[in-house]
């Protein structure tokens, strides 16, 4: 069996995995808030729900990632697949929320950044077919971008329900 150079890199995925799972509890409080809000379809389909579903991406692909008998193939399959949904997720997402009034950031950080981080995903789980050099950085840029993006909008949707107007 072949193995993955990812001893180096098992430290970086789980402190990243740890901060996504953290940070998934955490909207679980935001989503409880959302719930006394009398329209709130768009905001669980358009927001809540797209952040613990980026974040818990970031938890799986650590987990992926760090697991001891991982084989080349299985590494593609399975972020090749991860990269591949989240990316059709992302759009889905984008066709719920782009029609609102949403400024840059939102739509940089709800919309494309995540579809962008999934496809270069997706991409690394091609080169790593290859044995290209930077499949392990990409993943991790990836990864980290999707972590990120999970914590401004799960930030945002926290400050936007405390600063709210009670119905």
């Amino acid at each position: 069996m072949a193995t993955l150079p990812l001893a180096e890199w098992r430290d970086f995925y789980v402190t990243i995995g740890t901060a996504s799972g953290a940070i998934v509890g955490a909207s679980f409080i935001v989503a409880t808030l959302a719930s006394e809000l009398k329209e709130r379809t768009v905001g669980l389909r358009g927001f809540i729900t797209p952040t613990a579903v980026h974040l818990g991406s970031v938890l799986v692909g650590s987990a992926i990632l760090t697991a001891p008998t991982l084989t080349p193939l299985a590494l593609a399959i399975l972020l090749g697949a991860g990269g591949i949904g989240g990316g059709i997720y992302g759009i889905v997402v984008a066709t719920r929320i782009w029609k609102l009034n949403l400024d840059l950031a939102d739509r940089a950080c709800y919309v494309v950044l995540p579809i962008l981080a999934y496809a270069a995903i997706a991409a690394a789980a091609l080169a790593e077919r290859w044995a290209v050099a930077w499949t392990f950085d990409t993943l991790a840029v990836s990864l980290v971008v999707i972590l990120i993006v999970g914590m401004r909008n799960a930030w945002d949707m926290a400050t936007f329900m405390i600063t709210r107007d009670r119905e």
